[in-house]
């Protein structure tokens, strides 16, 4: 009797090495694969925040500054034209009555002593936090103020607002290497009112406060300052009370002749020269990066800190867009002759053109050049915020100012923060300021 035996199955041992050997191979590529996916999407959403970041802030600013310095049909600084010495428009410039403006954030006073804030116009033409005792012309050149920083620690003027954050690499100070832009303007429509004899004391203006499409809600309290203007006289004046649609003038301070003669031809208005003559300041702020894992940047700060534009208004701020790595200013300055040349703050300080004849009545002023300001552009440099690693050369380089760059990851940027692996663009927000011509 014989036994039949079945043969044995299975897997040779090379049938075996073979298949995790194309297992191996399987794994490696769908790893890879992956990586590539997940850096490319990394890139492009760096790509899409560092777009949307930059076009937000530009389009932002660019709504500041055509209102730069901005007043009622008002020509503030005149207009003239080449081969000319006397403007063919002569530039006006509102009277204040009154002892303190109280603005938030002052611009630099005598020797560029930075203040703590700006009540009046001393006699040299400086801003002063005292209290005036007289009625002066307030100067146009004060709605605006830049300050170059071209490098850590140096800015000109010396004397930025004092309640800005201090210079540094830490969080919560001011991001080194760049600018800051103070501007100032007069936003809402106002009311109408009807003529007065004089913007004396005790004088009664009537104004309209009834709703009409396109005038802001009434919203004056007594010992706000009004600003009264036609388009020819403008003056700041205080409110002591006000009934209705009436409001009562207060004591206005001696020493300038000023007067709120309407001959009925000028739409004449009033301003809440308190609440509606906004104060707004550009600077770029150090936040601490919330994510604990990221790679530190600062030579000065355990963790991680992101550079963010700050928006500040009447001394509140507004973070805008985080990833700003620098911020620079450049003015179109028109000079006595009509010309427009585009200078620095730091060129416009140093008074490198001839100012415009000043005002009818008021004295040259420090810095008179600022009021001769016809445009701003603002150089934003933007960054991912996020880093993408194992960017190649190409990735590093970025244009600022006309300037090619190439950093590294380690490699410190101009405000000394390291430039990490990011992509950098450069964005321009340009306005041309809408207050020079009827």
């Amino acid at each position: 009797m014989s036994v039949l035996h079945g043969r044995a199955k299975g897997f040779t041992l090379i049938e075996v090495m073979i298949a995790v050997a194309l297992g191996l191979v399987l794994s490696v590529g769908v790893v890879s694969l992956f990586g590539t996916t997940s850096r490319t999407n990394k890139l492009q959403n760096g790509l899409a925040r560092l777009q949307e970041n930059g076009r937000f802030a530009a389009s932002t600013m660019e709504l500041d500054l055509r209102m730069a310095g901005g007043q009622f049909a008002n020509n503030y600084s005149g207009q003239a034209m080449p081969n000319t010495v006397v403007p063919v428009v002569r530039g006006r410039t509102p009277v204040v009555l009154v002892d303190q403006l109280k603005w938030p954030d002052p611009s630099p006073g005598a020797g560029n002593a930075p203040l703590s804030k700006m009540n009046s116009v001393d006699a040299g033409g400086f801003p002063t936090a005292a209290a005036a005792t007289k009625g002066y012309p307030l100067s146009p050149r004060y709605f605006i103020q830049g300050y170059s920083c071209p490098t850590p620690g140096a800015c000109t003027p010396s004397g930025l607002p004092s309640d800005l954050p201090p210079e540094g690499t830490s969080p919560g100070q001011r991001l080194p290497a760049s600018d800051v832009l103070t501007i100032r303007y007069q936003r809402g429509s106002g009311w109408p009112a009807a003529a007065i004899g004089a913007c004396s004391s005790g004088a009664t203006v009537a104004i309209q406060t009834s709703t009409v499409p396109g005038n802001d809600p009434f919203n004056f309290a007594a010992g706000d300052l009004a600003l009264i203007t036609d388009g020819v006289n403008s003056s700041v004046l205080p409110v002591a009370s006000y009934s209705g649609s009436a409001l009562t003038i207060g004591t206005t301070l001696p020493g300038v002749t000023t007067q709120c003669v309407n001959p009925g031809n000028r739409d004449q208005r009033v301003f809440n020269f308190s609440k509606d003559f906004v104060t707004v300041t550009y600077f770029v702020r150090l936040d601490a990066d919330p994510n604990p894992d990221a790679r530190p940047n600062s030579p000065t700060a355990a963790q991680r800190v992101i550079p963010v534009l700050v928006r500040r208004e009447n001394g509140v701020n507004n973070e805008l867009v985080q990833g700003v790595d620098q911020l620079s200013f450049v003015y179109g300055v028109q000079n006595s002759n009509g010309k427009t040349s585009f200078l620095t703050a730091q060129e416009i300080e140093a008074g490198v053109i001839p100012c415009v004849p000043p005002p009818e009545g008021m004295p040259t002023e420090p810095g008179c050049l600022w009021r001769s300001v016809r445009s701003i552009e603002a150089h934003l440099l933007i960054n991912t915020v996020d880093e993408v690693f194992n960017l190649e050369t190409s990735g590093h380089r970025y244009v600022f100012n006309n300037v090619e760059h190439t950093t590294t990851d380690t490699g410190p940027l101009p405000s000394t923060l390291k430039a990490g692996s990011m992509l950098r663009r450069e964005f321009v927000a340009f306005a041309a300021t809408r207050n020079h011509n009827f």
